[in-house]
């Protein structure tokens, strides 16, 4: 009788490697492009003193007809990021830890700020998209301000280092360049002045300016005009105050040295009484509904998580104990009695003041006048009048 081989089992080959799953191509190569750069940056020691040469330098990854299919990752793709030994230390300094920003960047797909066209989003330029988690907001910008952020990031570096993190310029963690489909797109991440688990109930971009500066129907962001106009105050009480203000004016003078200018305040106040009405709003509808869906699954509602993304007691000191204060979030003074918490900090400190913008300045000159209060002038004049707003705004 011939003998009878038995076969060996063969085991199910397993794909090993993370799947970067989203539904739009730049942002399955970004998560993949993060978490391939901070897991080769997790051996690196950052040294005690940067070179020049870390200024300078860069990390390129190729892929043509990578091992994922096409449902989840494109074939073709570059990756490449800017000065990393330098970003990995921004991002420590602001303490942010590098697991935190995997994390946040790479296992969950990131939303774009209007997400129902993504592909407009990407092909008007300036445009943003933010983590799942909101830390963290990604700024896709043109290749002139990539030219421009290098010729500052030694500067900004120091100036980081010389207030240890105590700055409210935007806190830059790092900076890529993706190609995709023949097509470039460069990115700098940061952290996300409104990166607090509260509802912002209204929105300010204040530049100083009274010229053009009000919402419309196309910007809904409330701008100066509004500001004035709605009596608005930043009530913060006076010693906070004298802190912020000095911690701006230290900022501003950095960016007029620069001969940066049209920058903005990004302000969000929340409303911790409506806060608060809306949270218990909220509960309700969803204990009703949780208790008709518990009589059918047999299921104990206390046992289940609840989609709230974070609990707000009734009373309003609690709120401070579950948010705290930060370089981008303060909250109102105890004399004050309706309550509010502000996020606010610099943004769009890349514009310097050349030959486009002087023309600018001429042709609003001309049909604003002279006196007129328009947001395209000098970086010193600039300056000067953005201080000067916000020293009547914080009280």
């Amino acid at each position: 009788m011939p003998e009878v081989k038995k076969q060996k089992k063969r085991k199910a080959f397993k794909m090993k490697k993370k799947v970067f799953r989203a539904s739009d191509p730049l942002l399955s190569v970004f998560m993949w492009g993060v978490h391939q750069s901070v897991e080769q940056l997790t051996h690196c020691t950052i040294p005690p003193l940067l070179l020049d040469t870390d200024f300078k330098a860069s990390s390129k990854i190729s892929i043509d007809n990578y091992n994922f299919n096409s449902d989840n990752m494109v074939s073709k793709f570059k990756f490449k990021e800017y000065c990393p030994l330098v970003f990995k230390n921004l991002r420590e300094r602001f303490g942010v830890k590098e697991a935190l920003f995997n994390q946040a960047l790479s296992s969950c797909e990131p939303y774009f700020e209007n997400q129902g066209d993504a592909v407009k989003e990407k092909e008007r330029g300036h445009k943003y998209f933010f983590s799942k988690d909101n830390k963290f907001v990604v700024k896709i910008f043109h290749s002139e301000e990539v030219e421009f952020m290098h010729s500052i990031l030694n500067l900004y570096y120091n100036y980081a280092v010389e207030k240890g993190g105590e700055t409210l310029l935007p806190q830059y963690l790092a900076m890529y360049k993706i190609t995709v489909a023949g097509m470039e797109y460069h990115m700098i991440v940061m952290k996300n002045v409104f990166a607090v688990n509260l509802k912002i109930h209204k929105k300010y971009d204040l530049k100083g300016s009274k010229v053009d500066r009000a919402a419309t129907d196309k910007d809904p962001t409330l701008k100066d005009c509004d500001f004035l106009n709605g009596e608005m105050k930043i009530r913060v009480g006076e010693e906070k105050r004298k802190q912020i203000l000095s911690m701006l004016e230290s900022d501003v003078q950095f960016l007029s040295q620069l001969k940066i200018m049209d920058y903005s305040l990004l302000l969000g106040v929340h409303n911790v009484a409506k806060g608060l009405e809306e949270e218990r709003e909220l509960n309700d509808y969803n204990d009703e509904n949780s208790s008709s869906d518990d009589l059918l699954d047999g299921e104990d509602s206390n046992n289940k998580d609840s989609d709230v993304p974070m609990d707000i007691e009734e009373e309003d000191d609690e709120v401070e104990d579950q948010i705290y204060e930060n370089g981008y979030t303060y909250f109102s003074d105890e004399s004050v009695d309706d309550k509010e918490v502000y996020c606010f900090g610099l943004i769009d400190v890349l514009t310097k003041y050349n030959a486009t913008k002087r023309a600018a300045h001429t042709a609003k000159t001309m049909k604003h006048g002279s006196g007129a209060e328009i947001s395209t002038v000098r970086p010193e004049s600039y300056s000067k009048r953005f201080m000067e707003f916000m020293s009547n705004a914080f009280v």
